[in-house]
């Protein structure tokens, strides 16, 4: 039985939801330097919101955003399937981002937030990679390559 197809409204609740929740995901990503460098300075209102905003919202918003995804490939009717290239490299990726976030940034800002200051360097690079899976990603989704 199907739910909805494209351009349903049932699919367009599901592809906001998933919009919505890479949002949540990906945006503390993008205060991590900041909050990093008010922590170095003292700050432990920052180094609290720094763990926050992994435990909080990346890590549940990118898991509800992959779930979703799947979701919506589920209700289009058979238009996108799992097999095709730029489906099936996003859900790498999406594997990664998660891995990336509960193995390397969480322990990362857990040690930082307790006085690590080496562990910054590793907060960095996983900031980054974030940044770059996500406009890789975009870039799956908006041209889908193989499609």
């Amino acid at each position: 039985m199907l739910l909805a197809a494209i351009g349903d409204t049932g699919y367009k609740v599901m592809l906001l939801l998933h919009l919505l929740a890479v949002v949540i995901g990906f945006a503390p990503a993008w205060l991590w330097p900041a909050l990093v460098r008010l922590t170095e300075n003292g700050s432990p209102e920052a180094a609290e919101n720094l763990e926050v905003s992994i435990v909080r919202f990346s890590l549940p918003g990118i898991a509800v955003a992959g779930l979703v995804g799947f979701g919506l490939a589920g209700m289009s009717d058979k238009v996108y399937k799992m097999a095709q290239p730029w489906l099936a490299i996003a859900i790498v990726l999406w594997l990664a981002m998660l891995g990336i976030y509960l193995f390397v940034a969480r322990p990362a800002i857990r040690a930082f937030r307790e006085g690590d200051k080496s562990k910054k360097g590793l907060l960095g690079m996983a900031t980054g990679m974030s940044h770059l899976i996500l406009v890789v990603m975009l870039i799956l989704m908006i041209f889908k390559p193989g499609a």
